[in-house]
């Protein structure tokens, strides 16, 4: 278990490295360009890329194919694992060049079923006294249509609202069809709400951004080859105990994004305005060819040398495989694509239902989850990756018993930092977004925004960071479909949920990460039941104590930090960035004092570990 936790902390090190380069491009990202329809079009373009990423290559595919490279080398050694590789790196750039290639010419398809369908408006004027009487009202005209055939909504409004409207200002069409000529109607001016709620309110943005959405996501498509690339480096370096560099790789990535985007961005509009965005979305390509090109040297000290095998002969009609070893992995990944992909799936869910709110929303729910992804992805993520080649390992030497034992004390393990992170993020999210966000164009309504869309988040969090330790497991017993079952019934309730907070109760954008947190939160539970089924037991003994007692410390921290808010962060966000970090430095470290103090009296065995780990260091 010792090992765990030094391969653990070796790969939290190098993740959190990862997460704030990654939070630094938020930075910038929100710097430039604020939480506008411009940003949310980006973000959108590179939400599909990004989740075919997530879910396929670093998701199913990396650990299908670490489970099955961890056995080969075991069983076999090294030289029948790199063959396994050739031949799954052969096959993956041929099915990436396919998909690639189809992404670029469907772009404009997918941009157009994200982004809801809108029109431009058309204002007369109304008469003097009219104007007087209903000055925050118009009244729908009906609908028109252009020279070119395009529909126009027209409407009737006072002075008071018309100039406050683009000429290029649109509205969303699926609400104009519900209108009838006559009807009176509000309008929402960007994250403003109207004083009356009691007629329909029509949502105004200042132009289309559906244009430069497939444009950008049309670039960025060929980063999923090369991220699918990185992603099997990973896992090719984690079989053989190598977790630092790896993850390092993902930093290349958010600094060529970060300092190629803003160079190229500035070549192209040195104002960084909507068409710097171009500069960026190259720059995405670039990241990904460093952060395959960082992994080659130490791939090359393995004893890994570039070889095309396809692995495929034409048998009795059909394409078959060469290598079982290899049919194997992919075998597995077809049901972890399901079952890995719950969490980016629902991001994505969430992304399509925010671009019927305000602009920004995309931007919030964005920033938000970079954010919680942090202490996810430097305990959660980094003991699944551990875990998953040592429980491959396991499956062929030890019982059930021994595996379950191994769970129990990697839950714990995670429960340890993951329950005050959950406290920090949904009681101080509002002052930790304005730290990292708050300064250009984001300003302090969008970090009240996105504050709360991270406390919503924050809900979540602890079931999250269990789900990532054991669904890679899984894997390992060669158990993939339950958790793929599972997938489907998450995005049927993912869908069900945001349809009915946005369009039923037309609530705002910290609902809809709530529902992740909900959906997540439910698979770590089936997860942690099934497991108990499959392995006969999950170490209760061993893992409920210690978790009861990481809460009930949680508990204290909570209590603390919600005080130090009430009693010393009154208008925080209107603080200078110096005040606002030295308070939130200050109470961090005090709080944090405090959750370890009481993790003392409440006797928690990973503190107790440290301290005795700590004490024999010192002797």
């Amino acid at each position: 278990m010792a090992s765990m936790h030094k391969k653990s902390l070796i790969a939290t090190a190098a993740i959190f490295c990862c997460r704030f380069t990654g939070l630094l491009r938020e930075v910038v990202y929100t710097a430039l360009f604020g939480a506008t329809g411009a940003l949310d079009a980006f973000l959108t373009a590179f939400r599909v890329p990004n989740m075919l990423r997530d879910m396929f290559a670093e998701g199913a595919l990396s650990q299908s194919f670490t489970s099955v490279m961890s056995k080969v080398e075991k069983s076999e050694g090294p030289d029948a694992a790199w063959k396994v590789a050739h031949m799954v790196v052969s096959q993956l750039v041929s099915l990436m060049v396919c998909i690639v290639a189809a992404g670029v010419l469907l772009a404009g398809v997918c941009m157009q079923q994200l982004y809801p369908a809108k029109v431009r408006v058309a204002w007369e004027p109304v008469p003097a006294a009219a104007s007087a009487q209903d000055a925050d009202f118009a009244t729908y005209m009906g609908m028109q249509h252009d020279a070119e055939g395009l529909p126009i909504a027209r409407f009737s409004a006072p002075e008071s609202i018309s100039a406050q409207m683009l000429p290029s200002s649109v509205v969303r069409l699926s609400a104009v069809e519900k209108l009838q000529a006559g009807d009176k109607v509000a309008f929402s001016m960007g994250r403003t709400s109207p004083k009356a709620s009691s007629m329909p309110v029509l949502r105004v943005e200042p132009r289309d951004y559906i244009d430069l959405a497939a444009d950008l996501c049309r670039i960025m498509w060929p980063f999923i080859l090369l991220a699918s690339l990185s992603a099997l480096s990973m896992g090719a370096l984690n079989v053989f105990g190598i977790f630092g560099l790896p993850n390092l790789a993902s930093a290349a990535f958010n600094l060529t994004t970060v300092i190629g985007g803003c160079m190229i961005g500035w070549l192209i509009d040195p104002n960084f305005g909507p068409q710097a965005l171009y500069g960026f979305a190259v720059a995405v390509v670039l990241g990904g060819a460093a952060q395959v090109a960082v992994q080659i040297p130490r791939l090359r000290s393995k004893g890994y040398r570039p070889h095309w095998n396809l692995g495929l002969a034409w048998r009795t009609g059909r394409l078959a495989f060469t290598d079982a070893r290899v049919r194997k992995v992919w075998l597995l990944m077809i049901p972890g694509v399901i079952a890995a992909g719950i969490t980016q799936t629902n991001i994505f869910i969430n992304t399509s239902f925010a671009l019927y709110l305000p602009a920004g929303a995309v931007t919030a729910i964005s920033g938000a989850f970079h954010l919680w992804q942090l202490p996810v992805a430097l305990f959660g993520v980094a003991v699944g990756m551990v875990v998953l080649p040592s429980v491959s390992r396991m499956s062929l030497t030890q019982g059930d018993n021994g595996i379950a034992e191994h769970l129990a004390q990697a839950m714990r393990f995670v429960a340890f930092f993951a329950v005050p992170s959950a406290v920090f993020l949904g009681i101080w999210g509002e002052e930790i977004v304005s730290i990292f966000f708050q300064r250009g164009r984001f300003d302090a309504a969008a970090s009240a925004l996105t504050g709360q869309v991270l406390a919503a988040y924050s809900l979540g969090l602890l079931g999250y960071a269990g789900m990532k330790v054991l669904q890679p497991v899984f894997l390992a017993l060669e158990k993939p479909w339950a958790p793929a079952c599972l997938a489907l019934v998450a995005c049927a309730i993912s869908i069900s949920l945001n349809y009915t907070f946005v369009h039923v109760f037309h609530l705002g954008a910290s609902w809809l990460a709530l529902t992740t947190s909900v959906v997540t939160t439910l698979n770590f539970l089936f997860y942690f039941l099934y497991l108990r089924h499959l392995l006969g037991g999950m170490a209760e003994r061993t893992l409920l104590p210690g978790v009861l007692r990481i809460i009930a410390a949680g508990t204290v921290l909570g209590i603390i930090c919600w005080q130090t808010r009430e009693l010393f962060f009154n208008d925080f966000t209107s603080w200078s960035f110096f005040a606002r970090f030295s308070a939130l430095a200050v109470g961090g470290v005090l709080t944090g004092g405090i959750y370890l103090f009481a993790a003392f009296i409440f006797r928690v065995p990973e503190l107790q570990m440290f301290a005795s780990r700590f004490l024999r260091r010192k002797k």
